[in-house]
């Protein structure tokens, strides 16, 4: 049971319709998003720009940090200290956005998973002309945090589950060039992303060199649309993808041809469908293909409540690494299906739920890795400056390789904005 590195699907981290030039018509603004506006803290003005500065405080229970399988689990209270600062320029629709998040978790029964977590990025936005708009971001992050498909490593025959979280450090960048001239659409929309990743550890005290998932990811897509009759619009989309690593012998290189619509039917369901058929190369050997698809729809049964659906099929591999030193890769064909609700039962209160589904087919393989998780939040606005958040979540996993876990976490926080 080797450990595995997760080939990053870079096209869906690039959203098929949130870089698209408009939507097919104005799509209604969430109950979570608008929530959000409307308690925001009213920040602090200096000239264009809003300020706002934020503290979180939090505590709660986690039962299996490292979403270890069943036996391997480690559970302790966790604490969290974290502080973000937002800067964005509020003078008219085009703009810049700056953000700097600082984070350190505590568990005061296994300290050995106390870190230090940061993020900062920019965004902007430019309306070159009346059917032109460019969009870019650049960013960078560092974490740990549990990977759910990575359980340890071979050694000697034996397997010797790792004990730590995975940390990495990640650097994005993307760039989108939007056309929309009412009745035709274009996009071109390209990203970039750098990985690092530190060693790991094994209970049985091995440091393995997690090198082998270091390595940058590129992704290019070129969407053509056509709004056939008010609130729809039809598109055709090509892409390709390049992944290169420290060990060569995982780089791939990937393409797919998709075909789907995109529409906003009233104010009472918006989203978009597709599908097609996608390939996945591998340097070392083997090949994945076969159909893709994908849908987001979102249903607004009333002014307080949305439903929003997702579905994907993705194409990617996992690296393993052996005691000999050796990595294999093995071809992976990746469905997920998430269920999400919510409901603003009042102004300053704001219900969220998930349910949701996963599984990685391993190609040439006897072998099908499954994940379910369902969550349970609650955000409460005391004031514009102070809000509590309540969130409970809980995973599985059933694996013949990586073994069956269960992890359950609750978080209990208070955020103060100026």
């Amino acid at each position: 049971m080797p450990a595995r590195s997760r080939l990053l699907p870079l096209y869906g981290l690039l959203c098929a319709s949130c870089a698209w030039a408009q939507s097919a018509a104005p799509e209604p603004e969430s109950v979570g998003d608008r929530f959000v506006r409307n308690n925001a803290a009213p920040g602090i003005m200096a000239g264009p720009w809003k300020i706002s500065p934020s503290a979180t405080s939090a505590g709660g229970y986690d039962d299996n940090i490292a979403f270890g399988a069943d036996g391997d689990a480690v559970s302790s209270p966790v604490a969290e200290l974290r502080g973000r600062l937002d800067v964005a320029n509020e003078d008219g629709p085009d703009g810049v956005a700056l953000h700097a998040e600082i984070g350190q978790t505590w568990h005061s029964d296994a300290a050995a998973f106390d870190h230090l977590d940061w993020s900062a990025g920019a965004s902007f936005g430019v309306q070159v002309s009346d059917y032109v708009r460019i969009r870019g971001t650049l960013g960078a992050m560092a974490d740990e945090t549990p990977d759910a498909t990575t359980d340890g490593i071979v050694i000697g025959g034996s397997f010797d589950p790792y004990v730590d979280l995975a940390r990495y450090t990640r650097v994005p960048a993307s760039l989108a060039v939007a056309f929309d001239s009412g009745r035709w659409q274009a996009l071109l929309a390209g990203e970039i992303v750098w990985s690092d990743y530190d060693d790991r550890l094994t209970r049985g005290g091995a440091a393995v060199d997690q090198s082998f998932r270091n390595g940058t990811n590129s992704d290019i897509r070129l969407r053509a649309g056509w709004r056939a009759v008010p609130g729809t619009a039809l598109f055709v989309e090509g892409g390709a993808n390049i992944q290169r690593y420290d060990d060569a012998s995982a780089d791939s290189d990937g393409w797919r041809a998709v075909a789907g619509a995109e529409f906003a039917f009233s104010r009472l369901l918006t989203g978009e469908v597709f599908a097609g058929y996608a390939a996945q190369s591998f340097s070392g050997g083997g090949e994945v293909t076969g159909l893709t698809y994908g849908a987001s729809l979102t249903w607004f049964p009333t002014d307080l409540i949305s439903l929003t659906l997702t579905a994907r099929r993705d194409f990617g591999a996992e690296r393993t690494a052996q005691d000999a030193g050796g990595t294999i890769t093995a071809p992976v064909t990746r469905d997920s299906v998430r269920l999400a609700a919510e409901y603003e039962p009042a102004r300053q209160m704001l219900v969220r739920a998930e349910l949701g589904w996963g599984q990685d087919v391993y190609d040439g393989q006897d072998r099908r890795d499954e994940r379910f998780f369902t969550g349970l939040g609650f955000d409460y606005v005391f004031t514009p400056r102070v809000r509590a958040v309540f969130d409970w979540r809980h995973e599985q996993r059933s694996s013949e390789v990586a073994g069956d876990a269960t992890r359950n976490l609750f978080r209990l926080g208070l955020t103060a904005g100026y």
